[in-house]
């Protein structure tokens, strides 16, 4: 279990340090930081160098400004004050820890309920807390989305939309209570008044996704049964024929196609969403991606997730196929073979696809894609995500091709398996094991239970 202390506790250690042992202030942080580490501490959220700066009066100086605006209500020159904090909040985890805890977050949120027709305001203030609660989202409290659904119903003007809804989605990351409860807002119903708008931009649409995405996270040890599931079926039931239609209208804008492929792929939870975005064309739409933007790293990357997704139905599996994706995916993978993204979406790709389908397994050989998992496998030997995919979509494309098999075995993949399982061990031993199983190669099976040899009765007379 990591083990935490207090900004306060780090300090007296440093300044006894100082006082006891006239260490001068950089020996003493340096001294007080290997005690603290040898003790097994996180100090993650610590401002090491505190006595150094006056970091932490600027932070308490900018929320004293803010204090006495919101009590005198003047606010000029405030939107300054709160550029100059955010700065500082910028810096590190720390500092936005420190400041959560000299009252940031209940000062922002006063001051943007005291002037909600400050645009400007509004907007340094919405950049001031997600700053904040940049991977620090324990903040939020039931008055903070309360005032977000109440900027987000009336918001003024494109930017500052864009920053609420960058704030929103900085809530939910890595905080499942925090997506409940912004999600029982009706959160959604909002944001799908942004999707549906005629005259809805580009940047908007993008930010919109970002928040549905985040929606649908499923991060969050602290909670071992989060609602990611359900959120995506209550957004998929609402919204995927609205975003497939979005589709074709911006296809000419890449950062639009790609945050609306990798929403689709986060939604598509259930075998009938699946076959509505292929319905509504957006499989057709994929593939025309990947056609007209063969070099572009992240729109392949995220129509192959998207691909995977639609994997999920067995119908729009074979579709997938007929459509003639199998080169084109083998194409990718080799054509971008430098990004392990591409990579290893390439590699699931092909293991979904295959899974249980021997005829489109039979597809892939084919078009080559034994000797181009191998390459890849080889290209990034370290990388844990791309053996693992690879594995499973070798033993899927074996399993039920025996004949075809032997062409991973000319090609030398069973030192490729024996390298990666020496290097990795019991991270990738049972995927490595189950692919040498299924191209009948040799290999030690661990017995996991073994009986008694006691007998056992029915208790029947």
């Amino acid at each position: 279990m990591v083990r935490v202390i207090s900004q306060e506790t780090y300090d007296e250690v440093v300044n006894e340090n100082m006082e006891q042992f006239s260490m001068t202030p950089k020996e003493a942080i340096e001294d007080a930081v290997k005690q603290f580490e040898a003790q097994g501490v996180d100090l993650s959220n610590i401002i090491k160098d505190l006595i150094l700066n006056d970091d932490n009066e600027l932070i308490g100086s900018y929320l004293n400004q803010i204090n006495i605006a919101i009590q005198d209500k003047n606010y000029d020159n405030i939107h300054h004050t709160l550029d100059k904090l955010r700065n500082e909040l910028d810096k590190d985890i720390a500092y936005r820890v420190y400041a959560g805890k000299k009252g940031a977050y209940d000062s922002l949120i006063q001051l943007m309920q005291s002037c909600p027709n400050n645009g400007t305001l509004i907007k340094a203030a919405l950049k001031a807390i997600t700053s904040l609660m940049t991977g620090n989202p324990d903040l939020l409290n039931q008055e903070g989305v309360a005032l977000q659904i109440q900027i987000l119903d009336n918001y003024p003007d494109i930017p500052t939309l864009q920053c609420l809804l960058r704030w929103i989605r900085e809530c939910c990351i890595k905080h499942e209570l925090n997506r409940q409860s912004i999600f029982n807002a009706d959160i959604f119903n909002k944001l799908k008044k942004i999707l549906v708008r005629d005259d809805a931009s580009g940047p908007e649409l993008r930010d919109a996704c970002a928040v549905i995405r985040a929606l649908v996270l499923d991060d969050d040890i602290r909670h071992e049964y989060g609602k990611a599931h359900e959120h995506a079926t209550v957004i998929a039931k609402g919204a995927l024929n609205v975003l497939t239609g979005l589709m074709p209208r911006y296809k000419k804008d890449r950062g639009v196609v790609g945050d609306l492929m990798i929403t689709l792929a986060a939604l598509i939870v259930r075998n009938e969403f699946c076959q509505e975005v292929e319905e509504a064309g957006g499989l057709k739409f994929v593939i025309d991606v990947m056609i007209d933007y063969p070099d572009s790293e992240k729109l392949n990357w995220q129509a192959l997730k998207l691909l995977k997704a639609l994997a999920g139905n067995d119908n729009v599996k074979s579709h997938i196929i007929t459509s003639g994706c199998g080169p084109i995916i083998v194409s990718a993978i080799s054509r971008l073979r430098d990004s392990e993204c591409v990579v290893t979406a390439g590699l699931a790709c092909i293991s979904a696809l295959t899974l249980r389908c021997s005829s489109n397994a039979g597809v892939f050989y084919d078009c080559g894609a034994p000797l181009v998992i191998i390459d890849a496998m080889k290209a990034y030997p370290k990388s844990v995500n791309v053996l693992k995919q690879a594995a499973w979509a070798i033993r899927n494309m074996s399993v039920r091709n025996k004949a075809e098999c032997s062409e991973f075995v000319a090609h030398g993949i069973e030192d490729v398996l024996a390298s990666a399982l020496r290097l990795h061990g019991p991270k990738i031993e049972s995927d490595v094991k189950a692919a040498l199983r299924d191209l009948g190669l040799k290999v030690e099976l661990k017995e996991r239970w073994t009986g008694k040899g006691v007998s056992m009765s029915n208790g029947t007379v």
